[in-house]
């Protein structure tokens, strides 16, 4: 077969960046961006660029694998269901739907189908054991917008390129771009545009990042204290009497806000933070007296214990200076169906907290760090099976010894992947996954965080090897095995519900869609769609909430520590380097000095007598690993910076030999048992760890 081009969008991060993939003889050839593409294309990385070798790998699963004592085998597609279905089918007559559980990793979440069946198909049997990787990383931005806006999956996209004064918080665009929660194509250049025209810059993170080297101010506090220097930043507004509030929607809380603040010492703040009260006073100002301007927390806070803390009061601030909807601002993009629409599908009744610690459901999902638990916890509702898609959350969740031992004790557990990870041993089905490069649909899920109203379709560039199918029929067919068809039966797939629920839109139809290789641009760019949701909801936006504030007076009335012995942990990425679901694949983890290093101040080094490339010990409270010392400037005292997404083994299906393992599994040392006790959240930054060196 010659040659040939197929223009699709990348499907690793929210960026969904346009790919003009050559192809010859159904393998790879090369991936560009598509320059064609009128939305993104410009923030093209190497993740898309090297897709085709997680495609072409030799370790992929391309055939149903059954465990047995000798190891995994292959198997057929009835087998896979008839097995699976007659176990669950066992389970569920003895002991209930809650005994069944579903996890959904980050690669689920970029395939509409999966995504999509996978949630159906545990709704249809009925179990609330539902978990996601969004409690390792969002479920705090999705706590605080449910609760002022009553929308938890809002996602409030910035106006880069009108904005006077932009404060990041813990999120580093020049390496991960802007796209957590809502995308922004060439964002990290836009905004560095803004500032060389005189914007106003200022980085809020421990470390000095790749983005804090181009601000005009970088402020560093002490990890997962961000919300203390945000509250100070909102005490100062109110008492300085900076306070603009939007005409468009009712505020409720000010008044309380107003009245908790000023009985606080701005001291008291800077002391926890780490930063002091001038220069927290500085940016209020500055930032409240800026023309147009906003406040993003990212991921960084969003990993802490106090995540929920930092999102809320990163919110309150562009509420009570007038930017959201807003030129300048923060706005709710249009999304390619009717949000009424999207608002009905999103309401679910009301799920209980978990029977073990009472974690609270966020978004329809339970937290992973309860999953252990309801295995290991005897008694009405103890797991005893589950269904994996995408997932490896021994190594990208915390205490991932324990994750394990956990898993090894289920009654079912099947995993649909790519590649059997870490998170795999104990699994009895092993279920081929497709790659991105080898399907075809839209995501109209994702492509409502948009910043212009953008849609493509994901083409297939690649035919999948002959056993493996898309995963939404997995779902499918065993739905039908146990007597439970998901849509009352119709015959539907990912492709028809799309139509549906775009033609109920009225915006743009799924064949205009499939029109356009590179992507169709239906509408102009529009803000005050927030507006319209909340008149319609009639509901006020909630600056005040008691649940809040109970967690901020326990996180008050804690004395922070300044043990020199302790550090606390925070992550990074880096460029070069893959996500966490595709480190362990051959050929895609580039070269990367720091995946066997921790970051250390030199301050510390100089304490502790530590000279560059020595191997040093860390511990924490649930496990201790081993790495290399890189002397560092850029981190704030008492800080450890240790690279995201390293560490976990890949094995070969066929014989369960490790063939690839590099780095550091830096979630190992995060306890399960340490959580944001409103979002559930583990201590993956901000977890306290002891250094020692190795003689």
């Amino acid at each position: 077969m010659s040659a040939h081009h197929v223009f699709t969008h990348c499907l690793i991060c929210e960026q969904l960046c346009g790919l003009d993939v050559e192809v010859e003889n159904n393998r790879v050839a090369s991936i560009r961006p598509d320059k064609a593409n009128p939305y993104t294309w410009r923030d093209f990385c190497i993740k898309g660029q090297r897709a085709g070798e997680v495609a072409g790998s030799p370790w992929r699963i391309t055939s149903p694998m059954r465990r047995t004592d000798s190891g995994f085998v292959r198997a057929g597609w009835g087998d896979l269901i008839e097995d699976v279905g007659g176990r669950l089918e066992r389970i569920l007559d003895r002991h209930g739907p809650d005994a069944v559980a579903g996890y959904a990793g980050n690669p689920f979440g970029f395939s509409y189908g999966s995504v999509v069946w996978h949630n159906l198909f545990l709704m249809q049997i009925g179990t609330q054991q539902i978990y996601s990787v969004q409690s390792i990383d969002s479920n705090a931005k999705h706590v605080a917008t449910g609760a002022m806006f009553g929308v938890e999956m809002l996602a409030l996209v910035p106006d880069l390129d009108l904005a006077d004064f932009v404060v990041l918080v813990g999120t580093n665009p020049a390496v991960s771009k802007f796209n957590w929660g809502g995308k922004v194509p060439n964002g990290w250049r836009r905004l560095k545009d803004r500032v060389r025209n005189g914007a106003q810059l200022v980085v809020v993170d421990p470390r000095c990042t790749e983005t804090a080297e181009h601000a005009t101010l970088h402020v560093a506090p002490i990890p997962d204290s961000h919300w203390a220097l945000l509250l100070g930043m909102v005490k100062v507004i109110l008492e300085d009497g900076l306070v603009r509030l939007p005409a468009e929607a009712a505020i409720d809380g000010l008044t309380e806000l107003a009245d908790f603040t000023g009985r606080l010492e701005l001291s008291k703040l800077a002391g926890i933070c780490g930063v002091s009260a001038d220069v927290i006073a500085e940016v209020a100002r500055g930032f409240a007296g800026s023309k147009t301007g906003f406040v993003m927390a990212g991921t960084g806070p969003a990993l802490g214990t106090n995540g929920t803390l930092a999102q809320w009061l990163a919110l309150v601030l562009n509420v009570i200076t007038d930017r959201i909807e807003r030129p300048g601002g923060r706005f709710m993009p249009n999304w390619p169906v009717p949000w009424q629409n999207r608002l009905a599908q999103m309401r679910k009744p009301p799920q209980r907290t978990s029977r073990v610690r009472g974690i609270p459901v966020v978004a329809g999902n339970r937290a992973l760090a309860e999953l252990p638990d309801e295995i290991l916890t005897e008694g009405e509702g103890q797991v005893r099976a589950l269904i994996m898609g995408g997932g490896n959350p021994v190594s990208t969740g915390p205490d991932g010894e324990r994750m394990d031992r956990a898993l090894a004790e289920l009654d079912l557990f099947v995993s649909l992947d790519l590649f059997q990870r870490e998170s795999h041993r104990h699994a009895h089905w092993l279920v081929p996954a497709q790659h991105f490069l080898e399907r075809e649909e839209v995501h109209i899920g994702l492509h409502a965080y948009n910043e212009l109203p953008f849609i493509q379709t994901t083409r297939r560039a690649l035919e999948p090897p002959p056993e493996v199918k898309p995963e939404w029929m997995f779902y499918r067919d065993l739905a039908v095995r146990l007597g439970k068809p998901m849509f009352g039966g119709q015959d539907m797939d990912p492709t028809k519900l799309a139509a549906a629920s775009l033609a109920g839109g009225g915006l743009v139809t799924l064949d205009a869609i499939r029109a356009e290789d590179h992507g169709l641009v239906y509408g102009e760019r529009s803000m005050g769609h927030l507006w319209d949701m909340l008149s319609v909801e009639e509901r006020p936006i909630r600056l005040w909430l008691d649940e809040f504030a109970v967690e901020l007076r326990r996180q008050l009335a804690q004395a922070p520590s300044r043990n020199p012995d302790e550090f606390r942990m925070v992550s990074r990425r880096r460029n070069g380097m893959m996500n966490a679901s595709l480190t362990e694949t051959s050929g895609s983890a580039v070269p990367d000095e720091t995946a066997d290093c921790v970051e250390v101040a030199i301050a510390d080094a100089a304490r502790l007598g530590l000279a560059e490339c020595d191997r040093v010990v860390i511990k924490s409270a649930s496990a201790s690993l081993e790495a290399n010392v890189v002397l560092s400037e850029h981190v704030r005292p008492g800080t450890l910076v240790i690279a995201h997404g390293w560490g976990s083994p890949l094995y070969n299906p066929a014989n369960g030999a490790e063939v690839f393992r590099k780095g550091i599994p830096r979630n190992r040392l995060v306890s399960g048992a340490e959580v944001d006790a409103l979002s559930g959240v583990p201590a993956l930054n901000g977890s306290v760890v002891q250094l020692v060196r190795v003689p």
